[in-house]
């Protein structure tokens, strides 16, 4: 039988790695709160400061505004619908833009 020397180290990391193990398991895991769903109220005013996130800013109009001048730009064959996604870059909301073509 070949004989097996094992490191200091790897006795440690390996003694740890198993000590740790044992710890998560006694401890027991709780979920993390931040993917918690949280039911909001209409009345709320977290629930209105989402809901009007980029209602007072122009950056969506001006995304908008830049993505249908990039559809005019582009050729298709007539009766085609073109679109355009851009991500609002403070909410994150979908900006959509199409143009049909005659």
């Amino acid at each position: 039988m070949r004989d097996r020397f094992i490191s200091r180290r790897g006795f440690l990391l390996s003694t740890t790695a198993s000590l740790g193990g044992v710890l998560v398991l006694v401890t027991g895991s709780n979920r993390a709160a931040a993917f918690e769903v949280q039911n909001l109220g209409p009345g709320a005013p977290l629930a209105l400061d989402i809901q009007n996130r980029c209602s007072a800013d122009a950056t969506h109009d001006d995304i908008r505004s830049g993505l249908e001048h990039d559809l005019l730009l582009r050729s298709a064959a007539p009766g085609t619908t073109l679109t355009e996604t851009a991500f609002c870059p403070l909410c994150g909301c979908p900006i959509i833009a199409t143009r049909y073509v005659k």
